[in-house]
């Protein structure tokens, strides 16, 4: 199943587990909670991009999720990576009127070395990020959760205070620090990038079973992870459902097929990087029961409302939420 663009229903195939109906309806839920996901924005200069962000931010207020989570890209590859810059954002975050639950992307560090972004060190943007974003156990926004980080709770993962967990309503919801530009892997000729990039991807693995097992022994009726990278571009084969050598991404999509797997039970994906809302099953012979979201980004300003229902088999509902600041239609 795969859902593009402005299509106001998902129409999904028979099989088990399935979450049956992500559908992008326009009715009303008797969902016992929502939430909204978003990512890669504001991009652009500021008197263009901060006005359109502040109105999706108000209308997110409005609309009063229990929290939101921010997945990563909080300004474009060649805006600069300066303290200023980075500090804004997390501003915004904190405008948000309930909790604002982040995770990196790869605009903020990894891509900090080009010159357009200010030709940073992006090992000093990653250090920056994690000590003025996440210095505590708190979530940012308005009214910040308490969340289980792996720095806290599991032995020799203390630099990764980015990577945390939260329970609301029988759901498990957890992040973990997976970025766009092929997650770092490439970046063989800056100093230390593909050390740093297996420390990571053995952090993001250990993090994602940990949590798995988590939700497993507290009886939860499904699980929600966030990351920032769009897996399924190059060195993603649909038909065989398998990574490439070459991808960034195969350690940690092995092992999330392989943890979805045992848990049986509904897994939503969330994430950004290419800026196209899709709702689709990257794995439906591997992993059925997993579920896929692409969130809006760049100039498609808009959010993702996700409406959460255990008591169902469906579990999720997604929908878009529209900016008012944008007249272009949803696309």
């Amino acid at each position: 199943m795969r859902c593009v663009g402005n299509s106001d229903r998902c129409s999904l195939p028979a099989m088990a587990f399935v979450i049956a109906c992500l559908a992008l309806t326009t009715t009303a839920t008797a969902a016992e909670f929502t939430f909204v996901a978003l990512g890669d924005m504001p991009y652009g200069p500021r008197e263009q991009a901060y006005p359109a962000f502040k109105a999706l931010i108000a209308e997110i207020n409005r609309r009063a999720p229990v929290f939101t989570i921010h997945l990563g890209d909080t300004k474009s590859g060649v805006d600069p990576c300066s303290d200023e810059v980075l500090l804004e954002q997390r501003d915004f975050m904190n405008s948000f009127a309930s909790a604002l639950v982040y995770t990196p992307g790869d605009n903020e560090w990894t891509d900090c070395h080009r010159l357009l972004a200010g030709a940073y060190d992006p090992l000093d943007r990653l250090r920056f990020i994690r000590e003025h974003y996440f210095p505590t156990a708190l979530s940012l926004g308005g009214q910040p959760v308490r969340l289980e980080r792996q720095a806290d709770v599991v032995p020799g993962f203390e630099p990764f205070v980015e990577n945390s967990r939260f329970r609301h309503d029988g759901v498990w919801f957890m992040t973990a620090h997976v970025v766009g530009s092929n997650n770092n892997f490439d970046a063989v000729e800056r100093s230390d990038a593909t050390g740093e990039f297996f420390a990571r991807d053995e952090a993001d693995r250990a993090w994602l079973a940990d949590s798995f097992d988590k939700a497993l022994s507290t009886g939860a009726d499904a699980v929600v992870v966030a990351i920032h990278a769009d897996m399924f571009g190059d060195g993603f084969d649909p038909q065989q459902e398998t990574f490439t050598r070459t991808s960034g991404f195969k350690n940690f999509g092995e092992a999330l097929v392989r943890e979805a797997r045992s848990f049986r039970k509904p897994v939503l994906l969330l994430f950004g990087d290419s800026h196209a809302f899709r709702v689709f099953h990257p794995f439906p012979r591997s992993a059925e029961n997993l579920t896929a979201v692409e969130v809006y980004g760049a100039e498609h300003m808009h959010a993702v409302e996700i409406a959460v229902d255990p008591d169902t088999v469906s579990v999720f509902t997604v929908k878009p939420v529209r900016n008012p600041a944008l007249p272009v239609p949803l696309d």
